[in-house]
Protein backbone atom coordinates (compact mmCIF):
# COMPACT_ATOMS: atom_id res chain seq x y z
CA UNK A 1 0.00 0.00 0.00
CA UNK A 2 1.07 3.60 -0.50
CA UNK A 3 -0.53 6.78 0.76
CA UNK A 4 -0.05 10.16 -0.90
CA UNK A 5 2.66 12.62 0.08
CA UNK A 6 3.10 16.29 -0.64
CA UNK A 7 5.09 17.35 -3.72
CA UNK A 8 6.22 20.66 -2.24
CA UNK A 9 5.56 22.26 1.12
CA UNK A 10 3.77 25.13 -0.63
CA UNK A 11 1.39 22.72 -2.36
CA UNK A 12 0.20 21.42 1.02
CA UNK A 13 -1.13 24.80 2.20
CA UNK A 14 -3.62 27.32 0.96
CA UNK A 15 -2.36 29.93 3.41
CA UNK A 16 -0.07 30.26 6.42
CA UNK A 17 0.58 32.94 9.02
CA UNK A 18 -0.51 36.39 7.79
CA UNK A 19 -1.69 34.92 4.45
CA UNK A 20 -4.76 33.50 6.22
CA UNK A 21 -7.86 35.57 5.45
CA UNK A 22 -10.01 36.53 8.41
CA UNK A 23 -13.03 36.17 6.11
CA UNK A 24 -12.43 32.51 5.22
CA UNK A 25 -14.89 30.18 6.96
CA UNK A 26 -13.48 27.59 9.34
CA UNK A 27 -12.77 24.48 7.30
CA UNK A 28 -11.33 20.99 7.49
CA UNK A 29 -7.55 21.15 7.89
CA UNK A 30 -7.39 24.58 9.54
CA UNK A 31 -4.79 24.82 12.31
CA UNK A 32 -5.68 27.12 15.20
CA UNK A 33 -3.54 28.28 18.12
CA UNK A 34 -5.31 28.76 21.43
CA UNK A 35 -7.74 25.86 21.92
CA UNK A 36 -6.78 22.58 23.55
CA UNK A 37 -8.20 19.08 23.59
CA UNK A 38 -9.04 17.29 26.82
CA UNK A 39 -6.80 14.28 27.25
CA UNK A 40 -4.07 15.81 25.09
CA UNK A 41 -2.27 18.27 27.38
CA UNK A 42 0.88 20.14 26.52
CA UNK A 43 -0.18 21.87 23.32
CA UNK A 44 -2.35 24.82 22.37
CA UNK A 45 -2.48 23.92 18.68
CA UNK A 46 -5.34 21.96 17.08
CA UNK A 47 -6.32 20.97 13.55
CA UNK A 48 -9.96 20.73 12.51
CA UNK A 49 -10.63 17.23 11.17
CA UNK A 50 -14.43 17.38 10.96
CA UNK A 51 -16.01 17.34 7.50
CA UNK A 52 -17.44 20.79 6.57
CA UNK A 53 -21.01 19.46 6.60
CA UNK A 54 -20.52 18.07 10.11
CA UNK A 55 -19.38 21.48 11.34
CA UNK A 56 -22.41 23.49 10.28
CA UNK A 57 -26.15 23.77 10.41
CA UNK A 58 -27.06 26.27 7.71
CA UNK A 59 -25.03 29.47 8.23
CA UNK A 60 -24.21 28.59 11.82
CA UNK A 61 -21.33 26.54 13.15
CA UNK A 62 -22.04 23.64 15.49
CA UNK A 63 -21.29 24.38 19.17
CA UNK A 64 -18.34 21.96 19.09
CA UNK A 65 -16.02 20.81 16.30
CA UNK A 66 -13.91 17.65 16.09
CA UNK A 67 -10.18 18.42 16.08
CA UNK A 68 -6.80 16.76 16.57
CA UNK A 69 -3.86 17.88 18.71
CA UNK A 70 -0.92 19.39 16.81
CA UNK A 71 2.65 19.13 18.12
CA UNK A 72 6.23 19.63 16.92
CA UNK A 73 7.77 16.54 15.32
CA UNK A 74 11.09 15.48 13.87
CA UNK A 75 11.24 16.39 10.18
CA UNK A 76 10.76 13.44 7.84
CA UNK A 77 11.00 13.43 4.03
CA UNK A 78 7.74 13.09 2.06
CA UNK A 79 8.58 9.54 0.92
CA UNK A 80 8.63 8.37 4.54
CA UNK A 81 4.95 9.19 4.92
CA UNK A 82 3.67 6.95 2.14
CA UNK A 83 4.04 3.73 4.13
CA UNK A 84 4.27 4.82 7.76
CA UNK A 85 3.28 7.28 10.49
CA UNK A 86 -0.36 6.43 9.80
CA UNK A 87 -1.57 8.04 13.03
CA UNK A 88 -0.14 11.43 12.05
CA UNK A 89 -0.81 14.16 9.49
CA UNK A 90 2.48 15.82 8.44
CA UNK A 91 2.67 19.60 8.64
CA UNK A 92 6.09 20.75 7.42
CA UNK A 93 6.98 24.43 7.85
CA UNK A 94 3.63 24.94 9.54
CA UNK A 95 4.15 28.59 10.43
CA UNK A 96 6.06 29.58 7.29
CA UNK A 97 8.99 28.49 5.15
CA UNK A 98 11.89 27.40 7.32
CA UNK A 99 9.66 26.88 10.34
CA UNK A 100 9.38 23.84 12.55
CA UNK A 101 7.91 20.54 11.37
CA UNK A 102 4.65 19.60 13.13
CA UNK A 103 2.10 16.80 12.96
CA UNK A 104 -1.59 16.48 13.78
CA UNK A 105 -2.03 13.37 15.94
CA UNK A 106 -5.05 11.51 14.57
CA UNK A 107 -5.26 9.42 17.74
CA UNK A 108 -5.44 12.51 19.98
CA UNK A 109 -8.80 13.92 18.97
CA UNK A 110 -11.76 15.49 20.70
CA UNK A 111 -14.46 18.12 20.51
CA UNK A 112 -13.33 21.72 20.76
CA UNK A 113 -15.79 24.54 21.54
CA UNK A 114 -16.40 26.53 18.37
CA UNK A 115 -16.08 29.73 20.38
CA UNK A 116 -12.50 28.74 21.27
CA UNK A 117 -11.69 28.19 17.59
CA UNK A 118 -13.18 31.54 16.61
CA UNK A 119 -11.27 33.34 19.37
CA UNK A 120 -8.02 31.54 18.58
CA UNK A 121 -5.37 32.44 16.02
CA UNK A 122 -5.72 30.53 12.77
CA UNK A 123 -2.16 29.96 11.59
CA UNK A 124 -2.69 27.71 8.56
CA UNK A 125 -5.27 26.45 6.07
CA UNK A 126 -4.61 23.36 4.00
CA UNK A 127 -4.90 23.42 0.22
CA UNK A 128 -7.32 21.13 -1.60
CA UNK A 129 -4.68 18.40 -1.96
CA UNK A 130 -3.69 18.98 1.65
CA UNK A 131 -7.24 18.35 2.84
CA UNK A 132 -7.47 15.26 0.64
CA UNK A 133 -4.22 13.91 2.09
CA UNK A 134 -5.55 14.56 5.60
CA UNK A 135 -8.78 12.71 4.86
CA UNK A 136 -6.90 9.85 3.19
CA UNK A 137 -4.69 9.40 6.24
CA UNK A 138 -7.62 9.68 8.64
CA UNK A 139 -9.64 7.05 6.74
CA UNK A 140 -6.65 4.72 6.57
CA UNK A 141 -5.79 5.16 10.24
CA UNK A 142 -9.35 4.43 11.37
CA UNK A 143 -10.25 1.67 8.91
CA UNK A 144 -7.07 0.55 7.06
CA UNK A 145 -8.96 1.28 3.86
CA UNK A 146 -6.78 2.94 1.22
CA UNK A 147 -8.67 5.59 -0.75
CA UNK A 148 -7.07 7.56 -3.57
CA UNK A 149 -7.05 11.32 -3.07
CA UNK A 150 -8.69 11.67 -6.50
CA UNK A 151 -11.70 9.72 -5.17
CA UNK A 152 -11.92 12.06 -2.17
CA UNK A 153 -11.72 15.02 -4.55
CA UNK A 154 -14.65 13.71 -6.60
CA UNK A 155 -16.70 13.19 -3.46
CA UNK A 156 -16.01 16.49 -1.70
CA UNK A 157 -14.81 19.06 -4.27
CA UNK A 158 -18.14 20.88 -4.20
CA UNK A 159 -17.61 21.66 -0.50
CA UNK A 160 -14.23 23.25 -1.27
CA UNK A 161 -15.84 25.33 -3.98
CA UNK A 162 -18.64 26.49 -1.68
CA UNK A 163 -16.10 27.50 0.97
CA UNK A 164 -14.20 29.58 -1.59
CA UNK A 165 -17.44 31.26 -2.69
CA UNK A 166 -18.38 32.04 0.91
CA UNK A 167 -14.96 33.58 1.54
CA UNK A 168 -15.28 35.79 -1.54
CA UNK A 169 -18.83 36.83 -0.54
CA UNK A 170 -17.91 37.73 3.05
CA UNK A 171 -14.73 39.53 2.05
CA UNK A 172 -16.67 41.68 -0.44
CA UNK A 173 -19.79 42.33 1.66
CA UNK A 174 -18.67 42.40 5.30
CA UNK A 175 -18.95 46.22 5.29
CA UNK A 176 -22.17 46.17 3.25
CA UNK A 177 -24.39 43.68 5.07
CA UNK A 178 -24.79 43.02 8.81
CA UNK A 179 -24.79 39.22 8.46
CA UNK A 180 -23.05 38.28 5.18
CA UNK A 181 -22.75 34.61 6.15
CA UNK A 182 -26.53 34.35 6.48
CA UNK A 183 -27.18 36.26 3.24
CA UNK A 184 -24.80 33.90 1.43
CA UNK A 185 -26.68 30.92 2.84
CA UNK A 186 -29.93 32.31 1.41
CA UNK A 187 -28.32 33.04 -1.96
CA UNK A 188 -26.65 29.64 -2.35
CA UNK A 189 -29.98 27.89 -1.71
CA UNK A 190 -31.92 29.84 -4.33
CA UNK A 191 -33.27 28.11 -7.41
CA UNK A 192 -34.43 24.61 -8.27
CA UNK A 193 -32.06 22.89 -8.29
CA UNK A 194 -30.34 25.20 -5.85
CA UNK A 195 -26.93 26.68 -6.53
CA UNK A 196 -25.56 24.45 -3.79
CA UNK A 197 -26.89 21.38 -5.59
CA UNK A 198 -25.48 22.62 -8.90
CA UNK A 199 -22.03 22.92 -7.35
CA UNK A 200 -21.90 19.13 -7.26
CA UNK A 201 -21.50 19.21 -11.05
CA UNK A 202 -18.12 20.74 -11.89
CA UNK A 203 -19.49 21.91 -15.25
CA UNK A 204 -21.59 24.59 -13.51
CA UNK A 205 -19.04 25.94 -11.04
CA UNK A 206 -17.61 28.73 -13.17
CA UNK A 207 -21.17 29.81 -14.00
CA UNK A 208 -22.12 29.97 -10.32
CA UNK A 209 -18.98 31.93 -9.52
CA UNK A 210 -20.00 34.41 -12.21
CA UNK A 211 -23.47 34.65 -10.66
CA UNK A 212 -21.90 35.29 -7.27
CA UNK A 213 -19.74 38.12 -8.57
CA UNK A 214 -22.69 39.70 -10.36
CA UNK A 215 -24.73 39.52 -7.16
CA UNK A 216 -21.90 41.06 -5.14
CA UNK A 217 -21.64 43.89 -7.67
CA UNK A 218 -25.38 44.51 -7.50
CA UNK A 219 -25.48 44.57 -3.70
CA UNK A 220 -22.42 46.79 -3.45
CA UNK A 221 -23.82 49.22 -6.01
CA UNK A 222 -27.15 49.37 -4.17
CA UNK A 223 -25.32 50.18 -0.93
CA UNK A 224 -23.40 53.01 -2.59
CA UNK A 225 -26.44 54.70 -4.11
Amino acid sequence: MSLSAWETTQSLYLARADEVSEHRPLFTGDVVRGPSIGGAPGTDLVMIIAHPCAMRSGPHLSPNVLAAAVRPHAAEAPARWTDGFFNRMPLPDLEGDGGAFHVAWLEQIGLVPTEDLQNGERIACLSTIGVNILQQRLVFYLTRLEVETSVLWEAFSHTYEESDLLEEWVEALHDVEPTPTESFESWIHEGSPTRQDRLRDAQYRSQIRGELRAEIHQRTAAQNQ
